[in-house]
C-alpha cells in the first residue's frame, strides 16, 4: 500500500516476525505507526522470543551528554575519557552480547543526539567502546498524529530497515484473548471492530486505540474488585480511555449485559432461562450469547471438573435447543474459550462442548 513515507505497511504478526529476523541478523529496524497499536510491546516480545534482554531508552528525554557520555575529569593522564551512560552497558571483554536496545520515540529525539545515535546504530559502540547489544529497534509516531514528531535524519534511517505498523483487528483480537483482555471489551469490539482503533484525529483529546481498550479492560477488572458496577460510573471509566462516543456505545452494550446477567446465571446453574431469547433484537441476542459464555467461563474456571462440565452442557444445550445463529454461537464461544484455555483446562473432555465447537469451526465462515 502506498503512503507519503514510501514505506511498506505491515500488520502485528509481520512486525514481530521481522523484528525477530533483524535481531537474529544483528541489524536494526524502525517501526513507525499511530499511537497505541503495539509498537513497543512488539519490540519487547520479539527480543524476549529471541532470548535477549531489553534495554529501554526514551529518546524524547535524552540530551547529547546523556547519550554520548560525560568527560571523566578525574581520569589520570592528559587524555580525556568519557563515562558512558548506565542504560547503555559496555560489552565486557570476551563476553557475548545478550541484549537488544529499544529506542522509543525516535521521532521526538532532539537533533543533537543524531551523531552518537549514528555510532550506536552503525557499530554498536559509543565513543569507541563496544556496547552490550546485538540489535537496535527504534519506534516512533507518524507526523500527522499531532504527537510533536520531527523529520528524522536520513543518515539515521539508512542504518536499519523501516516499516509502518498498521493495526489488524483479527491479529489484535487473538493477542487480546491470550493476554486476558476482559471478555466484555473483546465481545463489544467484535460487534464494533471499527472502534478498536479509531481514525487519527488532531482535534480530539480521546479516540479509541488498542492501548486505550487494554487500559479500559484493566479498569473493568478493578471495578469488579471494588464492586463498582453502576452503569454511569463504568461508562465514565471506559469513556476516559477511548473517548465519549465509544464510551456511550459501550454503555448500551453494558446495559444489555446487566439486564441479562441474572437470567444467564440461572441458565448456567440450572439449565433453565426465564428470558425469551427469540424475542430479543439481533444485537441483544449477540450480547446475550457472549455474556452467557463469559459468565460460564468464570464459573468453569472456579469449579470442580464435574461441575464445570455441567455448566458447559447447560450453555451448549441452550444454544442447540434455541437454534441460535451459528455465527453468533461461534463468536460467543471463541471469545470466551480460546484454544489455549480449552486445552489447559481439558474442556475437550466435555463431549457436547467439544462436538459443538468442532462443528462450528468446520462449518462457519465469519462475515467481515
Amino acid at each position: 500500500m502506498s503512503n507519503s513515507l514510501n514505506l511498506q505497511e505491515i500488520d502485528q504478526e509481520q512486525a514481530i516476525n521481522l523484528c525477530r529476523f533483524f535481531i537474529r541478523a544483528e541489524q536494526n529496524i524502525f517501526l513507525f505507526g499511530r499511537r497505541g497499536v503495539g509498537k513497543t510491546e512488539i519490540a519487547i516480545q520479539a527480543a524476549t522470543d529471541c532470548g535477549y534482554k531489553i534495554n529501554y531508552v526514551n529518546l524524547s528525554v535524552i540530551e547529547r551528554p546523556d547519550l554520548a557520555g560525560y568527560p571523566d575529569l578525574h581520569a589520570p593522564g592528559d587524555i580525556v575519557n568519557f563515562k558512558s551512560p548506565h542504560f547503555l552497558p559496555r560489552l565486557l571483554e570476551k563476553s557475548k552480547s545478550d541484549s537488544v536496545i529499544l529506542f522509543d520515540e525516535v521521532d521526538k529525539a532532539p537533533s543533537e543526539i543524531t551523531s552518537p545515535l549514528l555510532e550506536i546504530l552503525r557499530t554498536k559502540s559509543l565513543n569507541g567502546k563496544k556496547l552490550n547489544t546485538v540489535s537496535c529497534i527504534l519506534t516512533g509516531n507518524l507526523l500527522n498524529e499531532g504527537a510533536y514528531s520531527n523529520d528524522i535524519s536520513s543518515a539515521l534511517l539508512d542504518r536499519g530497515a523501516k516499516y509502518i505498523l498498521q493495526f489488524n483487528f483479527d491479529k489484535w483480537l487473538n493477542w487480546a484473548k491470550i493476554h486476558n483482555v476482559h471478555d466484555l471489551i473483546t465481545g463489544f469490539l467484535m460487534s464494533h471492530p471499527n472502534l478498536a482503533c479509531g481514525e487519527t484525529e488532531t482535534t480530539f483529546y480521546a479516540t479509541p486505540s488498542p492501548r486505550g481498550w487494554v487500559l479500559a479492560s484493566d479498569a473493568l477488572y478493578r471495578a469488579k474488585e471494588t464492586k463498582t458496577i453502576d452503569i454511569d460510573t463504568v461508562t465514565s471509566i471506559i469513556s476516559g480511555f477511548v473517548g465519549l462516543s465509544a464510551g456511550l456505545q459501550f454503555k448500551i452494550w453494558y446495559e444489555y449485559y446487566r439486564e441479562f446477567e441474572p437470567f444467564i446465571l440461572s441458565l448456567i446453574e440450572t439449565g433453565e432461562c426465564a428470558k425469551d431469547y427469540a424475542s430479543l433484537q439481533p444485537t441483544e441476542q449477540l450480547v446475550f450469547c457472549i455474556t452467557a459464555c463469559h459468565l460460564c467461563k468464570l464459573k468453569v474456571l472456579s469449579a470442580q471438573t464435574k461441575k464445570r462440565f455441567k455448566y458447559l452442557e447447560n450453555v451448549c444445550h441452550f444454544m442447540i435447543d434455541n437454534a441460535i445463529n451459528k455465527e453468533i454461537q461461534l463468536i460467543a464461544l471463541q471469545n470466551a474459550f480460546p484454544f489455549e484455555l480449552i486445552t489447559t483446562n481439558k474442556l475437550y473432555e466435555c463431549k457436547i462442548f467439544f462436538d459443538l465447537v468442532s462443528k462450528l469451526q468446520e462449518g462457519v465462515s465469519i462475515k467481515k
